[in-house]
């Protein structure tokens, strides 16, 4: 709205010359005093007094000593403005009729607007060059925060007025500053306060009538969702979904929250910005702080939120972390053209490397996407890095390969080798022996063979079947058991001689750590019975 500072006046500063000058070819009409004062004579030479006069087309009021008031009040409803013609629909900002001014910092002065009769407009909304105003019943356009019944509205500045319609505005909330000091600029609304849980600024979304959404709970806007408390205030980033009332986004995702929240009852939704985009309940990749009310917001990583909840794991896959449930789970996901397959946990950060998902190995890149057939440099525990291949066929599709694969022998993915020399190893109920980069031998005469005690043995002679590389005669020790153990985890998964594979107890773990050549008898020195131990598999451990 383009308001003048003082008034809209129908004639311009100059005008009022010229109005002089008409006025003066009425002989019976105006006349101008020494004084400068307009007046006004009858037919019969008498000075009008306490009266309104017409003149071309405009209105001027005489005052009970016959002069044509200016800028003034008349009759508390009208307004003259510096030509003396009464203010028809236009806009004044002045000093009420009777108000006095105290503070030199205050003006005192309000907008008012007057119809096309010249009269203000006085308790009521109207609507004036496409906007709607709101006036109070002394006729002062109100401003700010104001509520009426059940409505809030928001009406701008002292100079605006008008409400925001259809659209959203960060704004400061009611009940701060000097809000309760005057009901025209702004009052408090639905009970909001300094000291209430409510961020101090926020947005606010008012509809095509000009009120304030303020339900709590969520909204669809525009087609996107977005959440709110009950105070009006759009909530975004970490919200838990089974608490919103007056709390603002830090008091509905906070460390009083731990215990009680869990990630199937948080919702994301995008920071405030200038947009109705923003805010919303979102779909898509986004790298941020984990959960403070899941104790992961010191945690920087990336999640998939759709419909603003986080993909994540529900099921433990048997391992631990400093005695902690291990969660994962993989989804294939597509977004924006793209599809892959990522791994999840249960606070929904998505996961790389080498992982363990209901009994499989499977590899996740850096970028977080599965991978398929030959992998180098997999690290597992303490950095130590080894070849693997998993499944590129949809059965099994990314799950670390056990047996035979190309001439190598593989466990969970795992390429196994000797050292230097030769190895057997027990895989699948078989013994097999490789060399030093993984490759089967399908003969074995007068070799050195790699013993479990680190020592060699000179020219011995194996017999592997020539089509399946499994050994005919089968050693009774010596014979190295595969073994895993993923980084950040606990226990160690070993395939048993008999073919079975069992997850080991983090004591167990603990005592045949750093144990390349594993066996029966070498575990068994450690206090460690792989003989005796119940077969353990991954898809058993979940359940326990």
């Amino acid at each position: 709205m383009r308001k003048q500072t003082k008034y809209v006046a129908v004639l311009s500063a100059a005008a009022l010359l010229a109005m002089g000058a008409s006025m003066t070819s009425f002989a019976a009409g105006w006349e101008k005093d020494e004084a400068g004062a307009w007046h006004y004579y009858d037919k019969d030479d008498d000075m009008v007094t306490n009266e309104w006069k017409k003149d071309g087309g405009k209105w001027f009021y005489l005052d009970d000593d016959g002069a044509m008031v200016t800028d003034q009040w008349v009759e508390d409803d009208y307004y003259v403005g510096e030509d003396g013609a009464m203010i028809t629909n236009g806009w004044v900002k002045t000093l009420a009729d009777d108000d006095d001014v105290d503070s030199p910092e205050d003006t005192g002065e309000h907008w008012y607007y007057f119809n096309a009769k010249g009269k203000k407009i006085t308790g009521a909304k109207k609507t004036i060059g496409g906007k709607t105003y709101h006036f109070d019943e002394d006729g002062k356009m109100l401003s700010g925060w104001q509520e009426s019944g059940d409505s809030v509205y928001y009406l701008g500045g002292e100079d605006e007025g008008w409400e925001t319609r259809n659209a959203w505005r960060w704004l400061e909330k009611s009940g701060i500053d000097d809000d309760e000091d005057d009901e025209v600029t702004g009052v408090p609304v639905l009970g909001c306060s300094e000291n209430d849980d409510c961020d101090d600024e926020g947005w606010y979304w008012f509809d095509n009538s000009g009120k304030l959404y303020h339900k709590a709970g969520m909204k669809t806007i525009k087609g996107k969702k977005f959440m709110f408390n009950d105070h009006g205030q759009m909530l975004y980033e970490w919200v838990y979904g089974n608490k919103i009332k007056s709390g603002s986004y830090a008091q509905l995702d906070s460390e009083d929250l731990k215990g009680v929240a869990t990630v199937g009852n948080m919702m994301w939704f995008q920071e405030n910005g200038d947009g109705a985009n923003n805010g919303a309940r979102y779909k898509g990749w986004q790298y941020i702080s984990g959960s403070e009310a899941l104790g992961k917001d010191g945690d920087t990583n990336w999640y998939y939120f759709k419909d603003g909840k986080p993909k994540f794991a529900d099921k433990t896959n048997g391992l631990t972390d400093g005695g902690e449930a291990v969660y994962r789970k993989k989804e294939k996901i597509s977004w924006d053209g793209k599809t892959g397959t990522f791994c999840f946990d249960q606070y929904g950060k998505m996961k790389t490397g080498l992982q363990l998902i209901e009994g499989k190995t499977y590899f996740f890149n850096d970028d977080g996407y599965m991978q398929t057939g030959k992998v180098s440099n997999v690290e597992e525990i303490d950095g130590d890095s080894f070849s693997y291949y998993f499944n590129n066929k949809n059965s099994g599709k990314g799950q670390g390969f056990t047996g035979e694969k190309d001439g190598y022998l593989y466990f969970m993915g795992k390429r196994l080798e000797a050292d230097d020399d030769y190895r057997v190893f027990a895989v699948n109920g078989k013994q097999y022996v490789v060399n030093n980069k993984g490759k089967l031998q399908k003969t074995f005469k007068k070799k050195d063979l790699e013993l479990a005690d680190g020592t060699v043995a000179e020219d011995v002679t194996l017999s592997p079947n020539k089509k399946t590389y499994a050994l005919t005669a089968t050693l009774t020790e010596d014979v190295a058991l595969p073994h895993i153990q993923l980084d950040d985890t606990d226990q160690m998964i070993v395939g048993l001689a008999n073919g079975d594979t069992a997850i080991l107890t983090a004591e167990d773990t603990e005592k045949i750590k750093g144990i390349d050549f594993l066996t029966v008898e070498a575990a068994d020195a450690k206090g460690v019975n792989l003989t005796g131990v119940e077969k353990t598999t991954t898809e058993e451990a979940e359940k326990e």
